[in-house]
Protein backbone atom coordinates (compact mmCIF):
# COMPACT_ATOMS: atom_id res chain seq x y z
CA UNK A 1 0.00 0.00 0.00
CA UNK A 2 2.62 2.25 1.06
CA UNK A 3 4.75 1.55 -1.97
CA UNK A 4 1.58 2.30 -4.64
CA UNK A 5 0.92 5.27 -2.76
CA UNK A 6 4.88 6.97 -3.04
CA UNK A 7 4.46 5.47 -7.05
CA UNK A 8 1.28 7.24 -7.44
CA UNK A 9 3.08 10.59 -5.88
CA UNK A 10 6.47 10.05 -8.19
CA UNK A 11 3.84 10.05 -10.96
CA UNK A 12 2.38 13.19 -10.34
CA UNK A 13 6.18 14.74 -9.67
CA UNK A 14 7.27 13.26 -12.59
CA UNK A 15 4.57 15.16 -14.47
CA UNK A 16 5.38 18.28 -13.39
CA UNK A 17 8.57 17.91 -15.70
CA UNK A 18 10.82 19.23 -12.66
CA UNK A 19 13.89 19.24 -15.51
CA UNK A 20 12.01 21.95 -17.76
CA UNK A 21 11.26 24.31 -14.14
CA UNK A 22 13.59 26.43 -15.08
CA UNK A 23 12.30 27.60 -17.99
CA UNK A 24 9.43 29.72 -15.84
CA UNK A 25 12.00 30.26 -12.66
CA UNK A 26 14.87 32.04 -14.45
CA UNK A 27 13.29 34.55 -16.66
CA UNK A 28 11.17 35.43 -13.30
CA UNK A 29 14.22 35.70 -11.30
CA UNK A 30 15.85 37.60 -13.89
CA UNK A 31 13.35 39.87 -13.53
CA UNK A 32 13.40 40.64 -10.25
CA UNK A 33 17.21 41.02 -10.41
CA UNK A 34 17.22 43.99 -12.63
CA UNK A 35 14.28 45.39 -10.18
CA UNK A 36 16.81 45.09 -7.41
CA UNK A 37 19.19 46.43 -9.01
CA UNK A 38 17.05 49.29 -9.53
CA UNK A 39 15.61 49.60 -6.24
CA UNK A 40 12.86 48.58 -5.84
CA UNK A 41 12.55 45.06 -4.00
CA UNK A 42 9.68 43.70 -2.02
CA UNK A 43 10.50 39.69 -0.84
CA UNK A 44 6.89 38.91 -0.15
CA UNK A 45 5.81 39.78 -3.96
CA UNK A 46 9.16 38.98 -5.14
CA UNK A 47 8.18 34.58 -3.60
CA UNK A 48 4.62 35.25 -4.66
CA UNK A 49 5.73 35.76 -8.33
CA UNK A 50 7.93 33.22 -8.72
CA UNK A 51 5.58 30.73 -6.77
CA UNK A 52 3.52 31.79 -9.02
CA UNK A 53 5.64 31.43 -12.55
CA UNK A 54 6.65 27.65 -11.68
CA UNK A 55 3.05 26.93 -10.72
CA UNK A 56 1.99 28.21 -14.18
CA UNK A 57 4.10 25.86 -15.83
CA UNK A 58 2.74 23.22 -13.70
CA UNK A 59 -0.66 23.95 -14.53
CA UNK A 60 0.80 24.22 -18.40
CA UNK A 61 2.50 20.74 -18.15
CA UNK A 62 -0.46 19.21 -16.77
CA UNK A 63 -3.19 20.06 -19.25
CA UNK A 64 -0.66 19.29 -21.89
CA UNK A 65 -0.27 15.76 -20.72
CA UNK A 66 -4.33 15.52 -20.58
CA UNK A 67 -4.91 17.33 -23.58
CA UNK A 68 -2.33 15.67 -25.73
CA UNK A 69 -3.57 12.23 -24.46
CA UNK A 70 -6.98 12.98 -25.77
CA UNK A 71 -6.00 14.12 -29.40
CA UNK A 72 -4.14 10.65 -29.80
CA UNK A 73 -0.54 12.58 -29.95
CA UNK A 74 1.01 10.78 -26.49
CA UNK A 75 0.59 7.10 -26.53
CA UNK A 76 2.27 4.24 -24.39
CA UNK A 77 4.99 3.93 -27.08
CA UNK A 78 5.94 7.56 -27.58
CA UNK A 79 9.82 8.65 -27.91
CA UNK A 80 10.75 10.43 -24.58
CA UNK A 81 9.93 10.66 -20.99
CA UNK A 82 6.85 8.65 -20.35
CA UNK A 83 3.82 10.49 -19.80
CA UNK A 84 1.36 9.29 -16.62
CA UNK A 85 -1.75 9.70 -18.69
CA UNK A 86 -1.17 7.81 -21.58
CA UNK A 87 0.30 5.10 -19.48
CA UNK A 88 -2.39 5.30 -17.25
CA UNK A 89 -0.70 5.88 -14.13
CA UNK A 90 -2.53 8.92 -13.67
CA UNK A 91 -6.36 9.06 -15.04
CA UNK A 92 -7.45 11.68 -17.23
CA UNK A 93 -10.12 12.81 -15.06
CA UNK A 94 -7.74 13.00 -12.39
CA UNK A 95 -5.41 15.00 -14.35
CA UNK A 96 -8.57 17.29 -15.32
CA UNK A 97 -9.16 17.68 -11.64
CA UNK A 98 -5.82 18.35 -10.40
CA UNK A 99 -5.29 21.08 -12.78
CA UNK A 100 -8.95 23.08 -11.92
CA UNK A 101 -7.36 22.66 -8.42
CA UNK A 102 -4.06 24.23 -9.54
CA UNK A 103 -5.82 27.00 -11.68
CA UNK A 104 -7.84 27.89 -8.68
CA UNK A 105 -4.58 28.02 -6.72
CA UNK A 106 -2.95 30.27 -9.25
CA UNK A 107 -6.28 32.65 -9.74
CA UNK A 108 -5.79 33.15 -5.70
CA UNK A 109 -2.26 33.81 -5.64
CA UNK A 110 -2.85 36.06 -8.67
CA UNK A 111 -5.38 38.27 -6.93
CA UNK A 112 -3.00 39.13 -4.29
CA UNK A 113 -0.61 39.82 -6.41
CA UNK A 114 -2.79 41.82 -8.06
CA UNK A 115 -3.66 44.06 -5.07
CA UNK A 116 -0.11 44.27 -4.49
CA UNK A 117 1.09 45.33 -7.87
CA UNK A 118 -2.36 46.86 -9.54
CA UNK A 119 -4.93 45.56 -11.20
CA UNK A 120 -2.78 45.53 -14.93
CA UNK A 121 -1.67 42.41 -13.80
CA UNK A 122 -5.32 40.86 -13.89
CA UNK A 123 -5.06 41.01 -17.83
CA UNK A 124 -1.97 39.59 -17.66
CA UNK A 125 -2.34 36.80 -15.39
CA UNK A 126 -5.90 35.72 -16.93
CA UNK A 127 -4.17 35.67 -20.30
CA UNK A 128 -1.16 33.33 -18.61
CA UNK A 129 -3.86 31.07 -17.21
CA UNK A 130 -6.29 30.99 -20.54
CA UNK A 131 -2.53 29.74 -22.54
CA UNK A 132 -2.10 26.90 -19.89
CA UNK A 133 -5.72 25.48 -21.11
CA UNK A 134 -5.90 26.47 -24.81
CA UNK A 135 -2.02 25.58 -25.34
CA UNK A 136 -3.19 21.73 -26.00
CA UNK A 137 -7.03 21.99 -25.17
CA UNK A 138 -10.12 23.79 -27.09
CA UNK A 139 -11.24 23.60 -30.63
CA UNK A 140 -8.20 24.62 -31.86
CA UNK A 141 -5.01 24.40 -29.08
CA UNK A 142 -2.22 26.62 -29.63
CA UNK A 143 -0.14 23.68 -30.20
CA UNK A 144 -1.59 22.24 -32.95
CA UNK A 145 -2.04 24.84 -35.33
CA UNK A 146 1.80 26.03 -35.11
CA UNK A 147 1.69 28.89 -32.55
CA UNK A 148 3.33 26.98 -29.63
CA UNK A 149 6.79 28.58 -30.39
CA UNK A 150 5.69 31.98 -30.29
CA UNK A 151 3.63 31.54 -26.90
CA UNK A 152 6.90 30.13 -25.74
CA UNK A 153 8.78 32.92 -26.36
CA UNK A 154 5.90 35.56 -25.32
CA UNK A 155 5.11 33.58 -21.78
CA UNK A 156 7.94 31.49 -20.96
CA UNK A 157 10.33 34.83 -21.35
CA UNK A 158 8.68 38.23 -21.86
CA UNK A 159 6.14 38.26 -19.65
CA UNK A 160 7.59 36.45 -16.88
CA UNK A 161 10.76 38.84 -16.80
CA UNK A 162 8.97 41.94 -17.80
CA UNK A 163 5.87 41.39 -15.19
CA UNK A 164 8.25 40.02 -12.24
CA UNK A 165 10.39 43.88 -12.86
CA UNK A 166 6.79 45.60 -13.13
CA UNK A 167 5.64 44.16 -9.96
CA UNK A 168 8.22 45.31 -8.02
CA UNK A 169 8.73 48.48 -9.92
CA UNK A 170 5.95 49.42 -11.08
CA UNK A 171 6.62 49.56 -14.83
CA UNK A 172 8.53 48.18 -17.54
CA UNK A 173 12.33 48.16 -18.28
CA UNK A 174 14.67 47.79 -21.27
CA UNK A 175 16.86 45.15 -19.52
CA UNK A 176 14.35 42.71 -18.20
CA UNK A 177 12.41 42.41 -21.81
CA UNK A 178 15.42 42.41 -23.20
CA UNK A 179 15.90 39.48 -20.91
CA UNK A 180 12.61 37.65 -21.34
CA UNK A 181 13.35 37.75 -25.41
CA UNK A 182 16.82 36.06 -24.55
CA UNK A 183 15.07 33.32 -22.07
CA UNK A 184 11.80 32.99 -24.24
CA UNK A 185 14.19 32.02 -27.38
CA UNK A 186 15.62 29.27 -25.25
CA UNK A 187 11.57 27.95 -24.41
CA UNK A 188 10.94 27.98 -27.74
CA UNK A 189 13.82 26.30 -28.85
CA UNK A 190 13.41 23.59 -26.06
CA UNK A 191 9.99 23.39 -27.70
CA UNK A 192 11.49 23.11 -31.23
CA UNK A 193 13.64 20.24 -30.30
CA UNK A 194 10.76 18.21 -28.93
CA UNK A 195 8.75 18.48 -31.80
CA UNK A 196 11.33 17.94 -34.49
CA UNK A 197 11.32 14.80 -32.04
CA UNK A 198 7.90 14.37 -32.79
CA UNK A 199 7.02 15.34 -35.85
CA UNK A 200 6.41 11.82 -37.24
CA UNK A 201 3.57 10.90 -34.42
CA UNK A 202 2.62 14.61 -34.71
CA UNK A 203 1.85 14.59 -38.62
CA UNK A 204 -0.28 11.24 -38.04
CA UNK A 205 -2.63 12.74 -35.18
CA UNK A 206 -3.03 16.29 -37.38
CA UNK A 207 -0.74 18.10 -34.69
CA UNK A 208 0.32 20.96 -37.18
CA UNK A 209 3.10 21.99 -35.22
CA UNK A 210 5.37 23.96 -36.99
CA UNK A 211 7.95 20.81 -37.91
CA UNK A 212 5.00 19.35 -39.16
CA UNK A 213 4.43 22.85 -41.74
CA UNK A 214 7.94 23.56 -42.17
CA UNK A 215 9.53 19.90 -42.20
CA UNK A 216 12.45 18.83 -40.21
CA UNK A 217 15.10 20.82 -42.24
CA UNK A 218 13.72 24.62 -41.80
CA UNK A 219 12.31 24.00 -38.16
CA UNK A 220 16.21 22.76 -38.04
CA UNK A 221 17.21 25.75 -38.77
CA UNK A 222 14.65 27.83 -36.78
CA UNK A 223 15.51 26.10 -34.03
CA UNK A 224 19.41 27.02 -34.37
CA UNK A 225 18.30 30.77 -35.07
CA UNK A 226 16.42 30.51 -31.54
CA UNK A 227 19.58 29.43 -29.56
CA UNK A 228 21.63 31.76 -31.42
CA UNK A 229 19.17 34.88 -30.05
CA UNK A 230 20.17 34.90 -26.45
CA UNK A 231 23.67 35.95 -27.46
CA UNK A 232 22.54 38.61 -29.55
CA UNK A 233 21.07 39.95 -26.82
CA UNK A 234 23.91 39.46 -24.30
CA UNK A 235 25.86 41.56 -26.00
CA UNK A 236 22.94 44.13 -26.41
CA UNK A 237 23.17 43.96 -22.19
CA UNK A 238 26.92 44.16 -21.80
CA UNK A 239 26.62 47.72 -23.60
CA UNK A 240 25.09 48.48 -20.37
CA UNK A 241 25.72 46.17 -18.12
CA UNK A 242 29.17 44.89 -18.72
CA UNK A 243 29.25 41.87 -16.57
CA UNK A 244 26.65 40.38 -18.40
CA UNK A 245 28.88 39.48 -21.63
CA UNK A 246 29.87 36.57 -19.16
CA UNK A 247 26.64 34.66 -20.72
CA UNK A 248 28.95 33.94 -23.84
CA UNK A 249 30.82 31.40 -22.26
CA UNK A 250 27.91 28.81 -22.44
CA UNK A 251 28.15 29.98 -26.06
CA UNK A 252 30.06 26.57 -26.91
CA UNK A 253 27.33 24.47 -25.03
CA UNK A 254 24.60 26.19 -27.22
CA UNK A 255 26.95 26.16 -30.55
CA UNK A 256 27.38 22.09 -30.37
CA UNK A 257 23.91 21.37 -29.77
CA UNK A 258 22.99 23.60 -33.01
CA UNK A 259 25.20 21.63 -34.86
CA UNK A 260 24.13 17.92 -33.69
CA UNK A 261 20.67 18.76 -34.31
CA UNK A 262 21.21 18.31 -38.39
CA UNK A 263 21.76 14.90 -37.79
CA UNK A 264 19.82 13.85 -34.54
CA UNK A 265 17.51 11.37 -34.61
CA UNK A 266 15.06 9.60 -32.33
CA UNK A 267 16.15 9.54 -28.99
CA UNK A 268 18.93 11.94 -29.72
CA UNK A 269 16.35 14.68 -29.64
CA UNK A 270 15.62 14.19 -25.71
CA UNK A 271 19.04 14.52 -25.50
CA UNK A 272 19.72 17.63 -26.90
CA UNK A 273 16.43 19.10 -25.09
CA UNK A 274 17.88 18.15 -21.56
CA UNK A 275 21.35 20.05 -22.69
CA UNK A 276 19.03 22.80 -24.36
CA UNK A 277 17.63 23.48 -20.80
CA UNK A 278 20.83 23.11 -19.11
CA UNK A 279 22.29 25.49 -21.22
CA UNK A 280 19.43 27.48 -20.39
CA UNK A 281 20.01 27.24 -17.06
CA UNK A 282 23.47 28.33 -16.76
CA UNK A 283 23.05 31.38 -18.92
CA UNK A 284 20.67 32.27 -16.43
CA UNK A 285 22.68 31.77 -13.44
CA UNK A 286 25.79 33.95 -15.44
CA UNK A 287 23.31 36.43 -15.97
CA UNK A 288 21.92 36.75 -12.67
CA UNK A 289 25.17 36.78 -10.72
CA UNK A 290 26.10 39.72 -13.46
CA UNK A 291 23.12 41.50 -12.26
CA UNK A 292 24.22 40.87 -8.73
CA UNK A 293 27.93 41.76 -9.45
CA UNK A 294 27.54 45.49 -11.21
CA UNK A 295 24.56 46.24 -8.12
CA UNK A 296 27.36 45.42 -5.51
CA UNK A 297 30.62 47.09 -7.32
Amino acid sequence: MVNSVKARWLWWLRATRPRTLPLSVLPTAIGIAWAWRDGAFNCATACGTLLCAVLLQVLANYVNELGDYERGADTPDRIGPPRAVALGAISPAAMRKASLVLSAIILALGVWLVRQAGWWLLAVGLAALALAWLYTTGTRPLAYVGFGEAAALVFFGIVPAAGAYAIEHSRLATEPILSGIAFGCFAAAVLGINNLRDVDRDRACGKRTLAVRLGTTRATTLVQFLLGVPYAVAIVLSSATAEAAATVATLPLVWRIGRELQSADGAQYTVLLERTVRAASLYGVLLGAAIVGATVR
